[in-house]
This record gives C-alpha cells, sequence and structure tokens, in this order.
C-alpha cells in the first residue's frame, strides 16, 4: 500500500520537473535518470498482469518526448528536453525490451509514430543535441534489426502493437492522409504557444486516450492533479499514425523510408517509391519486421497474416493493397519452407554500457568479441508449426465479399503457388484446393452467403480455376506416383475431387466445367485406387446430371472413358458398383428428368453465350436424349472391351452380371423400339446396336468372328500445348492363354449360352414388335428421305449382318442336307430359323415403294444377309429367296407389273422380289455352298418353273397359265448350269442312284416342257426365247449321265419334230403381225431343231428319229426347186436353214455309221445348185475318212458272211439231229404201244 500510495504523486513530480524547470540541465538529467531508474523497478517488481505502473511511468516519459503527445504536429519544434527525455525512453527499450508487455509497447511505438513525421532540425536545438537527435533518427533503421533480440514472446507482443496501430490508418486512402497533412502543415505556426489546441477537435488519438487513461489512473492512487480528460478526448487517435506528408526538412522517419525502399527491392517487391514513402509507419514497421525476423515467421505469422490479409481484403486504398499483397507473396515461401532459416544476427542481445553510444545497437555474430559487448543468453531454435500465413490468406479470400479482393488476393496466391507450390502439402493443399472451391461460382446449402455465380465473380472463378490446374498440372503431376503424394491422404483427396466438382457446376463458363471434368479421370488416372476411381465416378455420374447438355455429355464420355481406361484393374465389387451402383443409376436419374421435361437452359452463363442450337437438340427432351444416347454409346465400349473380365465374374458366388446382362438388354430393346419423331432416332438406333452386340458378344465364337476393326489409341493426350504420354492404349486384343481356359470351362460355355439365349430371345421380341406395330409406324409422318423405322432397320440389318458372321458357323450352322426333290423344312424353333423370321419382319416392314427405281438399305441388307445364309448352304434362306421372288424368277417384271404403260421395261429399276431371285443364282457361285444344295435348290426352282410353265398336270389352280413370251430364262440358265454340275458329281461318286434318277427325271420334264410349249403359245416362245432354250438343251445335254439317254431321245425327238412343225407354219401365218412376229419365230424354231438334232447326233446317234430327221429334211431340200431364186418362198429358205442345221450337226457326230448311212443324200446334196448347201455337205463328205469306210463294211460284210456260213452250218447240223430224234420218238412211241397191249 505503500508503494502504490507513493508511486503516483512520484510520477506527478518527476513530471513536474521536467515540464516546469527545462532551464535547469541538471535537474532534468536527474529526473530522466529517475525515470529510468523507476521503470526498470518496475519492471523488475511488476508482472504482466499487474503491470499499472510500468504503463504509468512509460507514458508519462512518452508524453515528455514531444511537445504535444497525442496530437499530429508535423511542423513542432522538438526542444532539449524532449531530445533528453526521447534518449532515456530509447534506453530503457533497449536495457529492458524483454519485460515490455503489449501495452507499453503501443505507448512507445504510438510515441515514435508521432515523432516520425517530425522534422530534425530545430533552431531551439543546440548543436550537440541536433546530433543527437540524428542519433534518434537512426534508431528507426535500428529498431527492425534490434528486433532479432526479443524472445518469442516478446516479438510477438512488439507486433500485436504494431498491428493495432497500423490497423488505425491502413483501411483510409493515402490520397486523403496526405491532403490533411499538408493542410496540417500549411495551417500550423511556428512557436505558437496555443499551438496544442490546434484542431482539438480531431478524433483522440491512441497516444491521447493512454495519456487519458494514465490520469485517470493516477487520480485513482491519490497525489497529483489528474490529467485533463476534456482536453485528452478531443486528441486525434485515428491519426497517430504518420503518413509520409511534406516537410519543409528532413524528419525521423526519412532515413528510414529511404532504407527500406532499397531493402523492398531487393526484396523484389515492386511498390514504387513514391508509395512506399506515403506508406503509415506502422505498416511499414511491420513488413520490415516480419522480414528481419523471417527465420523465425512462425512466432509472428499469424498476426501479421490477418493484418495483411485484412488490408487487401478490406482497405479503400489500392496502393495499400498492393504493397500488402506483395509482402503476403514474399513471405510466404519462408513460412511453406520446412527447413531453418539461419540466424543473421547474433544469438542474444549485445549490450552496450556507455550510454553515450547509439542506443538499440546490435552487433553481429562476427562482432561479438568487442569490449563494449557485455553478455549473451542463448537463444533457443523458432519452433516449427503449421504455417499460418497460406491458411489466414484463403481464409480472407473466402470471407471477402468485393469480388475484386478475392481476385486480387487470387493473383497472390497465383504467385505463391508458382514460386512455391511444390511446398504443397497436408494442411496447406487442403487449405488452398478449399478455397478454391469456395471461389468456384456454385453455391450449395453448406456455402457461405455470398452469391459467387453474379458476373462480376467470373473472372474470380477463371483465375481460381487457373490456380487449380497449377496445382493438379504441375506439383501434383509429379508427385502422382511418390509415396507421399497427396492424393494418398483421403481427406486431400476428396478436397480435391470436391474442388473439380464445384468448378464442374459452377455456370461461369462452360469450358471450365469441361475441362474440370476431364480432371477428374486425369486423377483417377494418377492413383488408381479403388476409393479413388469409385469416387471419381460417383462425382461423373453426379456431374452427368447437370441441366447443362454440354457437360452432361462431357461428363457421361468421361465416365465410360475413366471405366474403359481403368476396367483392367477393376476387382468384381467395382465392376458390379460402376454398372449397377453408378451407371444404371444414371441412366434411371436421366430418364425422370427427361419425363419431367427439365429445362437445360438456366444459369449465370445464359445472357453471356448465346450458341445457334441445331434443330435436333433445340428443345430439352432432344437434350436428354443426346445424354441417353452416350449411355447406351458408352455401355456399348464397355462391354465390347470388358465383356469376357465380366463373364468371369459369373463363376463368384453371386452370379450378379446375369442380372446387369438382362437390364442391359432391357434397356437397349425399350429404346430400340421407342416411339417419338425424329429425335428419338439417335436413341433407337444406339438400342439397336448395343442389343445386336449383346448378341455377337455371347455368341460361341465371340465378336472377334465379325471381322470388326480394332480401336487402338493413341495413349497420348495435350497438355499445356504439348503432347504427353498417359496410359497404354486400350484395344481389341486376343485374350491370355489363363483367361482363354477360364473362358473354355464347361460352367463359363454353359454361362455364355444363358447369355446368348437371353440376347437372341430380345431380338425375337424384337420381331413381335415389328408385326405388331411396325405397319402402323410406316404408315405414320415420313421424312423428307426415309422413315424412322427405315432407318431403324437399316441399322438392324448391318448389325444382324455381324451377329451372322459370328455365329454361321456354330449356333445358325445350317443341318446336313441331303438330296431331295424339293425343299422340305421342320418348321423347328432353332437360332437360324428365328433369325430368318427376324429378317422376314425386317422385310416385311422395309417401307417397298413400289414407284421406286431402287431398292432401299433395308432391303439391300436383308437381300445380302439372305445370300449370305444361302451361301452358308441354307435351305431355308434359299426358300426364303424362292417365296419372296415368286415368279419373278420365272417371268419378265413387265409381264408381273400392274401398269400398262407401254413405256414399262424389265430394265425399269430394281424390284425386291427380283434381285430375291438374282440373289437364288449368285448364291449358287459360293464355294461354300454344298454340292447337295445346289441339287436340292435347283429342284426346287425346276418345280416352281414346271407350275407355270410345265405340262397341265403340274400347273398352279390359283392363277392362269403364263405366256411363255413373258417368260425370263437367264436366272433358272445359271441355276440349271450349277445345279447339274452338282449333281452330275454326286452321281459319279454314289451308288445309290434312286433319288438321282428322280432328279434327272425332273430335268428332263423340264427340257421336254421348255422344248414342247402348249400349242395355243408356242410361236411367242420360239420368237424370243429360241438361244436360251438352245443354251439350256447344251447344258442338260453335257451334263445328263449315259442311263439316262434313252429318256432324252423322245425329248429331243419331239423337240424336233415340234421345231420343225412350227417353223413351216410360221411361214404359212401373215408376216405382218404386229402381235406376234412369226418370221422371227421360224428363225427360233430353226435354232431349237438344231440344239435338239445336234444332241441326238451327238448322244444317240443311232436311234431312227436321226435317220428319219435326216432323210426327210435332206430329202425335201434336194427335191425343191427354188432354192436359188430371188424370190424364194420363206418355205424355200426355211427348209435351206434345217438342211444347213442338220449338216451342221451331223458334222459333231462320232458315228461313221450315221454318216455312211446318209453318204447318198450327202453326195446329191452336193449336186445342187445352193452354194451353201453345197459347202455344208462337202464339209461332211471331207470330213469323212472313205476308205477306212469302205474297208470297215467290207470287214463287216466279210464278218457277215462267215457268221451266214457258220449259222448255215449249224442249222443243217440242227436238223439232221431233229430228225434223229424224231426217229427215236416213232421208236419209243412204238414200244409204248406193244406195252400197252400187254397190260391190257
Amino acid at each position: 500500500g505503500l508503494v502504490n500510495g507513493s508511486f503516483t504523486p512520484s510520477v506527478s513530480m518527476l513530471q513536474h520537473f521536467i515540464r516546469r524547470m527545462l532551464g535547469s540541465p541538471v535537474i532534468v538529467t536527474h529526473t530522466l535518470r529517475s525515470y529510468e531508474e523507476l521503470a526498470c523497478a518496475s519492471m523488475t517488481v511488476d508482472s504482466q498482469s499487474t503491470n499499472v505502473r510500468r504503463q504509468a511511468i512509460l507514458t508519462s516519459l512518452c508524453k515528455l518526448c514531444l511537445p504535444s503527445w497525442g496530437k499530429r504536429r508535423p511542423n513542432c519544434q522538438l526542444k532539449e528536453s524532449n531530445i533528453d527525455s526521447l534518449w532515456t525512453m530509447l534506453w530503457i527499450i533497449h536495457s529492458n525490451y524483454e519485460k515490455i508487455f503489449s501495452d507499453e509497447w503501443e505507448i512507445i511505438l504510438s510515441t515514435l509514430d508521432q515523432l516520425a513525421i517530425i522534422s530534425i532540425s530545430s533552431p531551439k536545438l543546440q548543436a550537440s543535441y541536433s546530433k543527437k537527435a540524428a542519433a534518434i533518427a537512426g534508431c528507426f533503421i535500428r529498431l527492425p534489426t534490434f528486433t532479432t533480440c526479443f524472445t518469442h514472446g516478446t516479438l510477438s507482443q512488439f507486433i500485436h502493437s504494431l498491428v493495432k496501430l497500423s490497423e488505425a490508418v491502413s483501411f483510409e486512402p493515402l490520397t486523403e492522409q496526405s491532403s490533411d497533412i499538408t493542410r496540417v502543415n500549411s495551417e500550423s505556426t511556428d512557436g505558437d504557444p496555443n499551438a496544442d489546441n490546434i484542431h482539438a477537435d480531431k478524433e483522440p488519438s491512441i497516444g491521447g486516450k493512454l495519456m487519458s487513461w494514465t490520469g485517470g489512473f493516477a487520480g485513482r492512487f491519490g497525489g497529483g492533479p489528474a490529467q485533463s480528460s476534456s482536453t485528452n478526448n478531443n486528441t486525434s487517435f485515428g491519426r497517430s499514425a504518420s503518413t509520409g506528408a511534406f516537410q519543409f526538412s528532413k524528419t525521423y522517419s526519412e532515413d528510414l523510408r529511404e532504407t527500406t525502399c532499397l531493402q523492398m527491392g531487393s526484396m523484389k517487391i515492386s511498390t514504387p517509391r513514391a508509395i512506399i514513402q506515403k506508406i503509415p509507419l506502422p505498416l511499414l514497421l511491420v513488413a520490415i519486421v516480419a522480414e528481419a525476423n523471417s527465420y523465425r515467421l512462425s512466432v509472428i505469422e499469424e498476426t501479421v497474416a490477418k493484418h495483411l490479409c485484412e488490408i487487401v481484403a478490406r482497405s479503400s486504398s489500392e496502393e495499400l493493397r498492393s504493397f500488402a499483397m506483395e509482402i503476403l507473396i514474399h513471405l510466404m515461401p519462408l513460412s511453406l519452407s520446412k527447413s531453418e532459416v539461419s540466424l543473421k544476427y547474433g544469438s542474444g542481445p549485445l549490450m552496450i554500457e556507455d550510454k553515450n553510444e547509439s542506443p538499440l545497437e546490435v552487433i553481429p555474430i562476427n562482432d561479438a568479441s568487442k569490449q563494449k559487448v557485455s553478455g549473451q543468453s542463448q537463444k533457443v531454435d523458432s519452433p516449427q508449426g503449421e504455417p499460418q500465413l497460406l491458411k489466414i490468406l484463403c481464409q480472407t479470400i473466402q470471407r471477402t465479399t468485393v469480388a475484386d479482393t478475392a481476385n486480387a488476393t487470387l493473383n497472390a496466391l497465383n504467385v505463391v503457388l508458382e514460386g512455391a507450390g511444390h511446398s504443397l502439402s497436408g494442411e496447406n493443399l487442403i487449405t488452398v484446393i478449399k478455397t478454391l472451391s469456395v471461389l468456384s461460382g456454385h453455391t450449395s446449402d453448406n456455402d457461405v452467403p455470398v452469391n459467387r455465380s453474379t458476373k462480376q465473380w467470373a473472372n474470380v472463378s477463371t483465375l481460381a480455376f487457373q490456380n487449380l490446374k497449377l496445382i493438379l498440372d504441375d506439383f501434383l503431376e509429379p508427385m502422382s506416383t511418390s509415396s507421399d503424394s497427396p492424393l494418398k491422404s483421403t481427406e486431400a483427396r476428396d478436397a480435391i475431387l470436391d474442388c473439380c466438382v464445384a468448378f464442374g457446376r459452377s455456370r461461369h463458363d462452360v469450358n471450365t466445367s469441361l475441362t474440370a471434368t476431364g480432371m477428374l479421370w486425369s486423377l483417377a488416372d494418377r492413383d488408381s485406387s479403388p476409393g479413388t476411381v469409385d469416387i471419381v465416378l460417383t462425382k461423373l455420374a453426379f456431374l452427368a446430371m447437370d441441366s447443362r447438355p454440354e457437360l452432361r455429355n462431357c461428363s457421361v464420355n468421361t465416365l465410360f472413358s475413366c471405366v474403359v481406361g481403368l476396367g483392367d484393374q477393376f476387382t468384381d465389387d467395382q465392376w458390379e458398383k460402376s454398372l449397377n451402383g453408378t451407371i444404371f443409376h444414371l441412366m434411371n436419374a436421366i430418364k425422370e428428368a427427361e419425363n419431367k421435361k427439365v429445362d437445360a437452359n438456366g444459369g449465370a452463363s445464359d445472357e453471356r453465350y448465346k450458341v445457334a442450337v441445331h434443330h435436333s437438340r433445340n428443345s430439352a427432351s432432344k437434350r436428354w436424349a443426346t445424354t441417353q444416347i452416350l449411355i447406351l454409346r458408352g455401355l456399348y465400349r464397355v462391354l465390347r472391351l470388358f465383356f469376357a473380365r465380366l463373364m468371369e465374374t459369373l463363376l463368384g458366388e453371386e452370379p450378379w452380371f446375369l442380372q446387369t446382362w438382362k437390364e442391359i438388354l432391357r434397356v437397349s430393346f425399350d429404346c430400340a423400339k421407342m416411339a417419338g419423331e425424329r429425335e428419338t432416332l439417335d436413341m433407337r438406333l444406339a438400342g439397336v446396336e448395343l442389343m445386336a452386340l449383346c448378341a455377337q458378344l455371347s455368341c460361341k465364337s465371340g465378336i472377334a468372328a465379325a471381322g470388326t476393326t480394332a480401336r487402338v489409341g493413341t495413349n497420348m493426350e495435350v497438355v499445356g500445348g504439348a503432347l504427353r504420354s498417359v496410359r497404354a492404349a486400350v484395344e481389341d486384343k486376343v485374350p491370355k492363354t489363363a483367361e482363354t481356359s477360364v473362358q473354355n470351362r464347361p460352367e463359363m460355355v454353359g454361362w455364355r449360352l444363358q447369355l446368348f439365349d437371353f440376347s437372341f430371345d430380345m431380338l425375337c421380341q424384337f420381331r413381335v414388335h415389328l408385326e405388331e406395330n411396325g405397319e402402323e409406324e410406316n404408315e405414320g409422318p415420313r421424312m423428307t428421305t426415309d422413315s424412322l423405322l427405315t432407318q431403324v432397320l437399316t441399322k438392324m440389318t448391318g448389325q444382324l449382318a455381324k451377329l451372322y458372321e459370328c455365329c454361321k458357323n456354330d449356333e445358325m450352322t445350317p443341318g446336313p442336307c441331303e438330296l431331295q426333290l424339293d425343299i422340305f423344312i421342320e418348321n423347328n424353333d432353332g437360332y437360324e430359323s428365328r433369325f430368318l423370321r427376324l429378317l422376314l419382319a425386317i422385310a416385311d416392314n422395309a417401307g417397298n415403294d413400289k414407284n421406286s427405281r431402287y431398292l432401299n438399305q433395308v432391303q439391300r441388307g436383308v437381300m445380302s444377309l439372305l445370300q449370305g445364309m444361302a451361301s452358308n448352304s441354307s435351305l431355308i434362306a434359299f426358300e426364303a429367296l424362292a417365296k419372296i421372288s415368286g415368279d419373278y424368277m420365272f417371268v419378265r417384271p413387265k409381264a408381273l407389273s400392274s401398269k400398262s404403260n407401254n413405256d414399262y421395261d424389265d430394265n425399269h429399276g430394281e424390284i425386291f422380289e427380283l434381285e430375291a431371285a438374282k440373289m437364288v443364282a449368285s448364291a449358287f457361285d459360293s464355294d461354300d455352298l454344298s454340292n447337295e444344295a445346289k441339287v436340292v435348290v435347283m429342284c426346287s426352282v425346276l418345280l416352281q418353273y414346271l407350275k407355270i410353265y410345265g405340262n397341265s398336270e403340274n400347273h398352279r389352280n390359283d392363277e392362269a397359265k403364263r405366256k411363255t413370251s413373258e417368260a425370263r430364262y437367264d436366272i433358272i440358265t445359271s441355276v440349271i448350269d450349277s445345279g447339274l454340275q452338282a449333281t452330275e458329281h454326286i452321281d459319279s461318286n454314289t451308288n445309290d442312284k434312286a433319288i438321282l434318277d428322280s432328279i434327272w427325271d425332273r430335268i428332263i420334264a423340264t427340257v421336254s416342257s421348255l422344248l414342247s410349249p402348249p400349242v395355243d403359245n408356242r410361236y411367242a416362245g420360239y420368237a424370243h426365247h429360241s438361244k436360251s432354250i438352245l443354251n439350256i438343251v447344251a447344258i442338260v445335254l453335257s451334263h445328263l449321265p449315259p442311263r439316262k439317254f434313252s429318256l432324252a431321245e423322245p425329248m429331243l425327238q419331239n423337240g424336233a419334230d415340234r421345231a420343225v412343225e412350227v417353223a413351216f407354219e410360221c411361214n404359212e401365218k401373215n408376216q405382218y403381225d404386229e402381235d406376234i412376229p412369226y418370221s422371227q419365230a421360224a428363225e427360233g424354231a430353226v435354232h431349237v431343231f438344231l440344239s435338239c438334232f445336234m444332241g441326238l447326233c451327238q448322244k444317240i446317234p443311232t436311234c431312227p428319229a436321226v435317220g428319219q430327221l435326216t432323210n426327210q429334211i435332206l430329202g425335201e431340200t434336194i427335191e425343191s426347186d427354188d432354192l436359188l431364186s430371188n424370190n424364194a418362198s420363206p418355205q424355200s429358205k426355211t427348209r435351206q436353214s434345217l438342211a444347213i442345221a442338220v449338216c451342221e450337226s451331223l458334222r459333231t457326230t462320232t458315228s461313221q455309221d450315221l454318216l455312211v448311212g446318209v453318204f447318198p443324200l450327202l453326195c446329191r446334196l452336193t449336186n445342187v445348185e445352193n452354194d451353201g448347201l453345197r459347202r455344208a455337205a462337202g464339209k461332211i463328205l471331207g470330213g469323212m475318212n472313205l476308205s477306212e469306210a469302205i474297208s470297215r463294211e467290207r470287214q463287216r460284210a466279210e464278218q457277215a458272211d462267215t457268221r451266214a456260213r457258220e449259222i448255215e452250218e449249224e442249222n443243217i447240223a440242227m436238223l439232221e439231229e431233229i430228225e434223229y430224234l424224231q426217229a427215236e420218238n416213232d421208236e419209243l412211241q412204238r414200244q409204248l404201244a406193244i406195252f400197252s397191249e400187254e397190260f391190257t
């Protein structure tokens, strides 16, 4: 109590001595020494909690340091007492800095701040005091270095006090402060005794408030008058910091600012010199002191960072914001550095006892041996803690509500990342990533109540995304393979993924969103652990539900690219989760969104980006449909590449893939049959592709049998405008041996068959859908080119062609073909039959337009497939082609057309039925078609021909018989030629001739019908088809076996007789009849006769028909009288043509007997007046070997005479034997009569 009671009067007395006894230097000196001793005593006795006496002493002393303490008086003059008080205060600081707490530091620093703007020179000072004043100005320069001797606690309190002073002035514009100071300078009066009352209406400064508080404290302790509160309360607190205003002479802080300018240059701080001259001294000291103590920045880092970030965020001065930003950037690498920076100065305070020396001196460690150095206390190393500078900077960025501030701080963060981004790890990385996520512009319920989705935040979002790319591409990429990679941390990984999603959902820039989506895949590629990949797929599925179609589609494509790229590393659980949990969930969600007609428009970017949209995507439903299409195509990619791997999951305890397979088929079928307009076409096509792919994959041979082109990646991507390597390319490869053995296991074969059954059943369901709804869909509104159904069926036929290539040797292989007279197919439910029914259903719904000159793509596809099946010896395909072709195989299109236009000809264009008929003939050229199949199909075709043009027993009852003039023989000729070759081959290699004889009989019956047309319709056939008949007869005779020549004789004879008859009848008709060209028919009859007679001469030269026809025609020709007349009758010309035909036929025979028999007629023919006949006969005679013929005939005659003599001798012997036997018989009869009489 005694101490407290005497303390206040003592301080008041000392203050009174200084103020009132300035003329006595001795009193002033002793008074200041008392101040110093009293301060040292109070600092030794008082603790931080009871520091009232120390504050009072320092406050009283500081008030004596300035003429007007607590008020800004840049024009005031310091007196000698002020200089002595300042000198005493500085030595108290020098000697007791570790015992000064933050409240005392605020008083001291406020005094220095007020002193900084005062001129050093003063007319009231003697030369010695002017030198001392200059030394005091030097203390400003030494103060930052002096703080390196502080303990951590003292330094922290010192910085806290500086920041408190800086907060009062760092949020005002520099221009306003400068103008105020200038005004003060201009209004000041040098030596005015009332100067203390100038600007008394200003707000009290910190120093003023402290002095007011000290006076009140002294009043409470008793003794001494209290300071006038009315005066001190009116002093300016807000103006307590200096601003480097205009001075008439050098100020106390000017050297410090000049030194700071040089130091800022070495720190790479670009703040201009003029700005540094204006920066408030407390803020400037904060920066300089932090730099001086950079080796232990963690001690003051949090306080400094908070203050600088507040300036960056809230200051109205752009210059101050820029300066604070640069200081932050400079200090950030030191904050992030994990290594201890070397100490710049001694390990303890270097005390100098000589008071004539300047205070606040610190001697470097290499000068520590000097005599003036008293002693040093060992300083402990600065602690290493979590860097606060980056954390506080990020918190400032997150809290700011001003876009410009966020942009500025992000620029600072960008500079920091470029310089020290490689040091980011752990909490620092998470802090930065979360900060960037907040600035993405995506709003959620958990965000701070700042709407960053508006336009003014667009640039901020872009800059934040650039920082994210910098982290991921430049710093995270090199560490992705190391053990300490941030991706190994769950928290860091989740923060990065969430940040990418936030930028993906941001609506500021769609390109940013698309790039962020690609980053998710890149992260999964770097860390392919199941946890990371599962989260990435979930995030991509989440982004795929965005209302913007560009982002949706990009997310879907990225999702499937991620699955395709990393699928070979997936476990069974990952596959189940990705397919059932992610992809199908996404499909259902998109379908619901499409049903709700969720509009894809909206968001901040709509007004900024106006893009022309194609009509196929100009509505929400169309854009949602596009997303569904991408999902289907993604499933196509996944199944195509990983079907074998997914099949292996069926060997587990729970064969979940079976249900997944059914779901895939259901989805594809629903899409394939979807009703709608143009926007549904692509989805239907994708559904068809996926549905057919399932069947191709699950068949026994697999999709490789289809011969599809392999897809190979380049394993390169563009990053920053340059190519870089990524994972190995994914391509269709032959499975490894182990995997192949797994696929061949019996249980796996069973699973594959089950999957194929499901797939094929779904294709059959599509056929049922076509049969029920296809006609209605074709009758609906059509597009300009083809109906939607036609395009869908075109795609289906193409996929079915691939499926057949996969299955033609296994599931759809034709059964064994046996020789038979027609195609008989049991109505079974095999794959081939069901496949054919699907093709026929497609053909029925192909939209066959009778007015079209060409087949559409569906019809072409069906024809090509049927031809492929037929070439593979599929009898049901031939049967289908035959049924489709109908009469077009044998009848000209003009005759079958309903048009009566004469311009309609056989070359009108492609006709579906006619193309089917052509496919039958072209299938015979395939090497894969068996001989048995060729024979059976030929018999079926011949039977169909006989029903049209055959005898009455073969005619159909449902329609009238066709005219021979309407017939066509090009197709049947090709069929007969190939079929007879196959028949001949089989006939020569088998002993069972029963079925073959029936086949040959049908062939002969067909040719007989061809050579013997009906009486009422025979002229047109000869007129138009004589050459075709000639070819068919030649083909049949060339392959006919010898055992069937006997059946061919009447056929050829009747054909020759009918041809001769028709030829002469045509000559008797009116040659100018427009309906039938009789002259052409007569010529045709001659050709037919030639084919028949030549066949007889070659195959059966000894038959009576040959001689009969030869004698008849040649004899009549020789006896004709008008062969040489120019006006010869048509009959004579016809007879001449027939005679020449006979001669040409005789030339081809190998029978000399025949030639010998007609030798007389030939000789007589050489004597006629017609050159043509003479030459024809001469050629035959010239080719005969008469000497050989005569010798042969003479030998034959001799042999006949010899044989006759032998027979005569045998006859005589037989007569003698008969006479002998007759005599014996008479004797026996006589004896019999004798015996009879004896018994009677």
